[in-house]
């Protein structure tokens, strides 16, 4: 996993710039504290910037690009993304409430301390990704492939894996009451005694004294 390579000194500018700029990229900059809103763009691509306090609400941004990107106190809240590409992009203390990411590529990409409830991973492919103290409760991601992804100390209550092999996941530290996915989806997976039972129970009928 290698961090952002994000050079000292960045140009200010806004989120719309894009649109102006050769072939919709901006790169070596920052964007802060703007709101953009129901906008549908094509082909947005950021390399070497940073987005702080952004929010994005119900945008869609066809094959949006992120390569070597921080994110931090963002929104992108009911966005459609699908068909995006992450790399070597990180989260932090954001929000994906209800945005779609279906049929979307991310690599060395790291969410911390973020919501991500109710956001859609359909259909995507994620290679070392993290996700650690954040919130993904009603998160879909089914029919997707994982490597070397990291979930650690989540809250995945009403996460559906189905269809998604959890292979060499280690879902131990994580915290729900429900979480779909079939004996094959877990095949590999590593979980604690108390989700091992609640998977004994929902495949075998098996109840713990």
């Amino acid at each position: 996993m290698n961090d952002p390579k994000i050079p000292a000194i960045l140009e200010s500018q806004h989120f719309m710039a894009v649109t102006r700029a050769e072939d919709n990229l901006l790169a070596q900059v920052k964007l802060q504290q703007e709101t953009i809103t129901d906008q549908s763009l094509e082909r947005v691509i950021f390399d070497q910037a940073t987005l702080t306090g952004m929010t994005l609400m119900a945008d869609t941004i066809s094959r949006l690009e992120l390569t070597d990107v921080v994110l931090k106190n963002c929104a992108l809240v009911n966005c459609d993304l699908a068909g995006a590409s992450f790399f070597r992009t990180t989260f932090q203390n954001c929000k994906l409430v209800g945005t779609t990411l279906d049929r979307s590529i991310l690599k060395e990409v790291t969410f911390t301390d973020c919501d991500l409830s109710l956001t859609n991973f359909n259909d995507t492919k994620l290679t070392d990704v993290v996700c650690q103290h954040s919130k993904m409760t009603e998160l879909n991601c089914l029919d997707s492939t994982l490597k070397k992804v990291q979930i650690l100390d989540c809250d995945l209550n009403e996460t559906d894996f189905s269809d998604t092999s959890l292979n060499k996941v280690d879902l131990s530290t994580c915290q729900f009451d429900t979480l779909r996915a079939t004996e094959f989806d877990l095949h590999g997976c590593r979980l604690n005694e108390t989700q091992a039972a609640y998977f004994a129970s929902q495949f075998l009928g098996i109840r713990l004294a």
